[in-house]
């Protein structure tokens, strides 16, 4: 019987083991199941994923909360602390003057009211201890609630550069979106052409496997001699390599890729579609007169030249303008530590309600002072700016119009092009028949195939090169032309 449990116990972990081997295949394989990608889908996934993006638009968040709580260096300062002191030695005229005040309010109290005053009362709160004190009498307690409020001109312009420093993060977020848009775009449609190139490396292999198969037929048949069966897999030998090196950079630049897009290491992608567009007129001048004015660079610089403008007037204003200070303190000192400490007749307030108009520093006005240097390092840095802004719009312009260009040209390219694949592939298509029916050696064969695929290639190439103009000149200036 308990050989039994035991037999019975060792399957039951053995099933349990496989159940968890088979879990963890499972996962794995789910892990690493292809997903399927449109150059939209992509984009969408790139946007939601990109740890570039998750880190600006952190940067955002942060200038956006300092910008809503600019506000907050007006805010008036509040303290509240409450104080024990002991003296090192008894002094009988601090503690009489304490005495003195709490009686002199009892006093003025009772003659502004027709009471009659007992000295009786209070002639016991002079009597000394004959010089002698104890512990109690070496401490003191007071209380102090204060308020401050300081205002300066300058820092309104604070609160105003707070705002235009979240603007200008704003439009760095949209411009980080917007290039990791285009990139994603790009490396799709590159992706899709080094597929293409490979697709078509592989289509010629095969030919070449096949030409060799049939020179061997050819050779045992006596119909070649040996040395064109042997130049057959040579041919054919020397495009594997080819094949497997463009296998493997196709590879890694999809886990490339994926990485972009924020998917783990080894996700296999799926690329769905092709490189697709719409022709379209452009006139370079209109476009740039137009929409310049939307380009990312251009309006971070103004941005950034508002703020250099803002920076030098809150330098003016805090050296040349004077600043206000409100201070107002509740101190209240108790007389008697053996009367009720809350008593408001056995404490006296020793606080105060200051208003102050004041420069800060003077000699900050002198053309010398540290004030005044930074001020001037701060105008010939705007005067910079304004500069580097002149040279962005020139800038700009030229890139427009090279684009618009390229545009054209590369219109012009894959129409021909277009011609030239369709002429290949009827040129190569007759030397095939023509091969095979023996009248056109394998060499001519070789070379009509090699144009095909050039000419495959080159349009694939002057497409792609289409979409990435057409793709920079959208980012340029911030509009969609598809």
């Amino acid at each position: 019987m308990e050989g039994k449990m035991r037999t019975r116990f060792w399957i039951a972990s053995a099933l349990m083991l496989c159940s968890f081997v088979l879990t963890a295949e499972d996962a794995d394989k789910a892990k690493k199941s292809p997903i399927s990608l449109t150059v939209e889908e992509a984009v969408e996934y790139a946007i939601k994923n990109s740890k570039t993006l998750k880190s600006s638009a952190i940067d955002l968040k942060i200038k956006e909360r300092a910008s809503n709580n600019a506000w907050n260096v007006l805010l008036p300062g509040a303290s509240l602390s409450g104080t024990f002191t002991r003296a090192n030695e008894y002094s009988y005229a601090s503690e009489m003057s304490g005495k003195i005040n709490k009686m002199m309010g009892y006093t003025l109290y009772n003659v502004e009211n027709n009471k009659i005053l007992k000295d009786s009362v209070y002639m016991p709160m002079m009597m000394s201890k004959n010089g002698y004190s104890s512990e109690k009498d070496h401490w003191s307690i007071a209380g102090n609630l204060g308020f401050s409020w300081n205002f300066s001109a300058a820092m309104i312009e604070s609160i105003r550069m707070a705002k235009v420093q979240y603007e200008a993060g704003e439009i760095s977020w949209e411009q980080t979106k917007a290039n990791t848009e285009v990139n994603i775009r790009k490396m799709f449609y590159g992706l899709l052409l080094a597929q293409e190139n490979l697709n078509i490396q592989k289509e010629s292999l095969e030919n070449a496997k096949s030409r060799w198969t049939q020179s061997e037929i050819n050779y045992k048949n006596g119909m070649i001699p040996r040395l064109s069966m042997l130049n057959a897999k040579v041919t054919y030998e020397n495009k594997r390599p080819a094949v497997l090196s463009a296998e493997q950079s196709l590879k890694q630049s999809k886990d490339t890729f994926a990485f972009l897009l924020g998917m783990p290491y080894g996700q296999d992608i799926e690329l769905v579609g092709g490189i697709e567009f719409s022709y379209i007129d452009v006139d370079a001048d209109e476009l740039y007169n137009k929409y310049v004015e939307q380009n990312y660079e251009i309006q971070s610089l103004k941005k950034n030249i508002q703020t250099l403008k803002m920076g030098i007037n809150a330098t003016n204003l805090s050296v040349f303008t004077p600043a206000l200070a409100v201070s107002w303190n509740l101190t209240p000192v108790v007389i008697d530590k053996d009367s009720n400490w809350f008593d408001k007749d056995n404490t006296f307030d020793n606080g105060s309600l200051s208003i102050t108009l004041a420069f800060k520093n003077l000699f900050d006005m002198l053309p010398c002072s540290s004030s005044m240097q930074k001020a001037k390092d701060m105008k010939q840095q705007l005067e910079q700016a304004e500069l580097g802004l002149e040279q962005l719009y020139q800038n700009a312009e030229n890139e427009v119009h090279k684009l618009a260009d390229t545009l054209v040209v590369s219109k012009e390219n894959i129409e021909a092009m277009e011609r030239n694949v369709s002429m290949a592939q009827d040129a190569y298509e007759a030397t095939l028949k023509a091969y095979n029916a023996g009248t056109q050696e394998r060499l001519e064969l070789q070379d009509s195939e090699q144009q095909l695929n050039q000419a495959k290639l080159g349009l694939m190439n002057e497409k792609f090169n289409y979409i990435s103009a057409l793709l920079d000149l959208e980012t340029k200036l911030n509009i969609k032309l598809r």
